[in-house]
């Protein structure tokens, strides 16, 4: 099953442990049917999804490069990450912290409408969202510097800060 399906056929690949390591790391303790519900996104793939919803300015190749006044304005904040993030264990698995919490309410509306993980213009990873609440902290070891949530199907997306703060937006909402 692709997620990426309406990008084109060669736009995603399973994940592979040299470079999507923390899928695969125990400490995330990621199950396999989990792990089949993510894929990484080709670079020119990644790159041809951030022209078409994030900036087509080619100086603004990363979430934290966006301009000020960029469209994608927070106008909801959320628990703090970077606390549960360092809790996350086998014993404590992601899914049930705060911040799955979040992101499952958040992006309930469309369920079978993937979730693309931005953390930078040609470092993208699609999930549904469902796998989303086990994996956030995979993909904020992949980065944490300011990446980007999005859900095209609703125009949703959150931003995690690198100092821990979680804060979302639809597009077309003016901040408050």
């Amino acid at each position: 099953m692709s997620i990426v399906g309406s990008l084109g056929g060669a736009a995603g690949r399973p994940l592979q442990p040299a470079p999507d390591w923390p899928f695969f790391d125990a400490d995330f303790a990621v199950a396999a049917q989990t792990l089949a519900q993510v894929q990484a996104l080709t670079p020119d793939a990644a790159a041809q999804l951030w022209t078409r919803h994030v900036s087509a300015h080619p100086d603004e190749t990363h979430p934290m490069q966006l301009r000020a006044g960029h469209r994608l304005q927070a106008t909801v904040s959320g628990p703090d990450w970077l606390a549960e993030f360092d809790a996350v264990s086998s014993e404590h698995p992601a899914q049930d912290g705060c911040v799955a919490r979040f992101l499952s309410s958040y992006f309930h509306a469309v369920v079978a409408a993937p979730v693309f993980f931005m953390a930078s213009r040609t470092r993208v990873y699609a999930l549904t969202p469902a796998a989303l609440a086990a994996c956030w902290p995979c993909l904020l070891a992949i980065s944490d510097e300011g990446p980007l949530l999005y859900q095209p199907a609703t125009g949703k997306f959150v931003y995690f800060s690198p100092q821990g703060a979680l804060a979302g937006g639809e597009e077309g909402l003016q901040p408050v």
